[in-house]
């Protein structure tokens, strides 16, 4: 954002905060939707007395969640590997601190 005048940095706090707002209640739904499927599934007996408890759709739910911050984390890796040589100069001795950080 521009520093002139300041404005819109309000508009964009709160587009962020919509941004964040929508994808939760997005995902509680899916996800309450996807235990709810899968315990109807399980508790139908389709996949077998074993697992034909409440538990399933949580434990589907929870595996799928964990699945998605591996993702994540798969993505973001090549987003947080080191620079190339020279792209910071070496007086600063390579490192960043907060004078850094935009205010």
């Amino acid at each position: 954002l521009a520093r002139e005048g300041g404005s819109g940095h309000g508009l964009a706090l709160g587009a962020w905060g919509a941004a964040q707002a929508t994808a939760a209640g997005l995902s509680i739904a899916i996800g309450g939707a996807l235990r709810d499927v899968v315990n109807h599934v399980a508790l139908s007996g389709a996949w077998g007395e074993a697992l034909a408890t409440n538990a399933t759709g949580y434990s589907l739910v929870y595996h799928a969640e964990i699945a998605l911050l591996f993702l994540t984390l798969v993505v973001l890796g090549p987003l947080v590997r080191l620079t190339p040589r020279g792209s910071i100069s070496q007086s600063e001795g390579g490192r960043i601190g907060l004078a850094e950080f935009p205010s």
